[in-house]
């Protein structure tokens, strides 16, 4: 096994003067021996062109010097090849095949490669992790050309209508490639749907969305987690046990883990990474939760009558700007509230705003108290967080991720301390 690519001799003078031979449309050819349909197929292929060959007279090294800014790949038996003015050239293994064609799509060079984890094996260089397999909506096609490095590494197959999307008989095919691919798990997407399946039982899924695919990808594919596990790690966020609201035996509690009533009232910190590990140390020193009221991110409420009914949910850079809120139990669920309103889902919206009626169940807020002293909050009944963004300095609102365009923010963590 090597990790040392092949030297590169000096390119001549024609492809040094060139433009650019990335972002052009690769060129694959295809020994006339090849069935195309047995080639394993990639996102990369989409935006490429592959051209039958005479196997006899085809010569890689005469038709590299006819291109003056280009590089190409020639398909073998059971391996491909890519020619370049800028090294030798290189066999590679179709394990790999679209995530070398997306490397060199976008950076050109070969030695862009060494960067990541390839390794020579038996004569071909490949990725040292074996792809992931991904089943897409043929309709869906043109719009997954790869944009993320974990696309990369991928191999696909596609299926044409929704109602052939057995998971079942995907795993079936799924176990038929376990030597190509990541065997524990496949993925299945249709439009900004995805799903990651267990391989030998696929009745086990877990739904995931365009913004969280690399970290969920990652995380499978590496084997540090299965698919089980994540179903289980999201549970423990949005499950119905005694430290959220969906319980009737819920306990709200604030910063220092003490009950907070109906009586109680207190104000609302946003939490950062970098307050937790500033309270670790805060705390080893003696300090106490209620003395932490400076350099912190806030919560206020703020007028929205020129917009709609009630008050806006918001975040603030400034102490100055934090509201006193309150909570209040009604038919055994808790609610956070301010000035004797109710805190809710804005209806047939996605802002937070605070409105005098007692929500519906479809515009009510869970809170979820963790043991490190914040509370979480997201839709009633449903994985899906409510997070905030800065909109410009010292100011930012709360919103529903239905789209998970901010899970990369996760859940927004709110502390309660009592005043």
């Amino acid at each position: 096994m090597s990790s040392e690519f092949p030297s590169a001799p000096t390119p001549p003078a024609s492809a040094v003067k060139a433009k650019k031979p990335y972002l052009l449309k690769p060129t694959l050819y295809v020994h006339d021996y090849i069935d195309l349909a047995s080639v394993q197929k990639c996102l990369e292929d989409r935006r490429s062109d592959f051209v039958t060959i005479d196997s006899t007279s085809f010569s890689g090294e005469l038709e590299l010097e006819n291109r003056s800014n280009e590089r190409f790949f020639v398909l073998e038996r059971d391996h491909f090849t890519l020619f370049s003015h800028y090294h030798e050239p290189v066999k590679f293994s179709y394990k790999s095949r679209n995530a070398i064609m997306a490397h060199l799509w976008r950076y050109a060079w070969i030695l862009a490669l060494t960067s990541t984890k390839f390794v020579e094996v038996d004569g071909l260089w490949q990725l040292e992790q074996l792809p992931v397999l991904c089943f897409a909506f043929g309709q869906d096609a043109d719009t997954l050309q790869s944009s993320y490095l974990i696309d990369d590494n991928t191999i696909h197959e596609y299926y044409e209508s929704t109602t052939t999307m057995d998971m079942a008989d995907l795993a079936t095919v799924a176990q038929g490639k376990a030597d190509l691919c990541v065997s524990h798990f496949f993925v299945v997407n249709c439009g900004k749907e995805y799903w990651a399946v267990d391989t030998k039982d696929p009745s086990i899924s877990y739904a995931f969305n365009p913004s969280t695919k690399t970290r969920t990808i990652s995380r499978l594919a590496d084997g540090s987690i299965t698919v089980q596990a994540l179903i289980d790690e999201e549970l423990l966020q949005t499950s119905t046990n005694a430290h959220t609201s969906q319980n009737s035996k819920f306990v709200l509690r604030d910063i220092n883990g003490e009950e907070v009533v109906e009586d109680d009232r207190f104000v609302l910190q946003i939490l950062s990474d970098q307050d937790e590990d500033e309270d670790n140390e805060h705390h080893e020193n003696g300090g106490d939760g209620r003395s932490m009221l400076s350099n912190k991110d806030w919560v206020g409420a703020f007028d929205r009558s020129h917009i709609g009914p009630g008050k806006e949910f918001m975040a603030y850079g400034s102490v100055g700007h934090a509201d006193c809120f309150g909570m209040a139990v009604v038919d055994d669920i808790t609610y956070l509230i301010f000035e004797g309103q109710f805190v809710q889902i804005e209806d047939n919206g996605s802002d937070i705003i605070v409105l005098p009626e007692t929500p519906p169940k479809r515009n009510r807020i869970h809170l979820a108290c963790s043991d490190d002293g914040f509370t979480a909050l997201s839709r009633w009944g449903a994985k899906v967080p409510i997070v905030f963004e800065w909109i410009k300095s010292g100011c930012g609102f709360f919103s529903v991720d239905e789209e998970g365009y901010y899970r990369i923010y996760d859940y927004a963590k709110l502390r309660l301390i009592k005043v």
